[in-house]
């Protein structure tokens, strides 16, 4: 990369939470072995049975994690958002990816060098416990979303969605802004979108949410919550 480039692929990690540890010389160093990615829409960034060399981190735009069946069949397992890294857990593994990545939209990437991320790992236990902490919380996302999917109803895991969703944009005023096209989220709920949709419009009959397009509003979030034992 071009020097001004890296200054400013260096400052923008210095922001992330994980990597606000690192010291200059191992922000340096990283972004001397690093790489960017313009991935265009709809292209692939790695394929199932890929080898790891890296990590990587969305800069702009939105990627998705998911698996294909032999038959064409596709479940989405995460949509990642500016800001995010992802596959931190294939830096200690020599398995291939059980998984792709494609963009969702136009999206730049920053690919950091798997050897570079290990030599700082070792003499940085902050970056590391940082690393591990990222990994424990995608690893626990993945449980809560496997149980959602045995053992709630359609329902009550679309409005557990919104709420995250509402907690996570720190929506104060309760309303939330879809950014995802409707047919991902639901391959993230193991929903059709029409399955999906029906329930948006029974929310939005019952009073329980507003729907505007991709913004939907929660006039009355106790009432939201009080809604899930009941379709238990």
């Amino acid at each position: 990369m071009l020097e001004e480039e890296i200054l400013d692929f260096s400052r923008r990690l210095e922001c992330l939470p994980q990597f606000c540890v690192l010291t200059a010389p191992e922000r340096d160093l990283l972004m001397q072995n690093s790489a960017k990615s313009l991935v265009d829409k709809g292209q692939i960034l790695f394929q199932q049975g890929d080898l790891c060399s890296g990590l990587h981190i969305l800069l702009s735009g939105q990627m998705k994690l998911a698996f294909a069946s032999p038959q064409g069949q596709e479940k989405v397992l995460r949509i990642i958002r500016p800001g995010e890294s992802f596959c931190a857990a294939m830096l200690f593994t020599k398995q291939p990816y059980a998984f792709f990545a494609q963009a969702v939209r136009n999206s730049l990437l920053l690919h950091l060098n798997k050897q570079s991320m290990h030599e700082i790992m070792a003499s940085n236990p902050l970056f590391m416990q940082n690393i591990m902490q990222g990994m424990a919380d995608d690893y626990q996302q993945l449980v809560i979303d496997f149980e959602s999917v045995r053992l709630h109803s359609a329902a009550e895991r679309i409005v557990r969605y919104l709420l995250r969703e509402m907690e996570a944009s720190h929506a104060s005023s309760g309303v939330i802004n879809l950014d995802i096209a409707k047919g991902l989220i639901a391959s993230q709920l193991n929903l059709t979108q029409e399955h999906f949709s029906r329930i948006l419009n029974e929310l939005h009959r019952f009073g329980l949410i507003i729907l505007d397009g991709r913004r939907i509003e929660i006039p009355k979030v106790d009432a939201l919550q009080a809604y899930i034992p009941a379709t238990a």
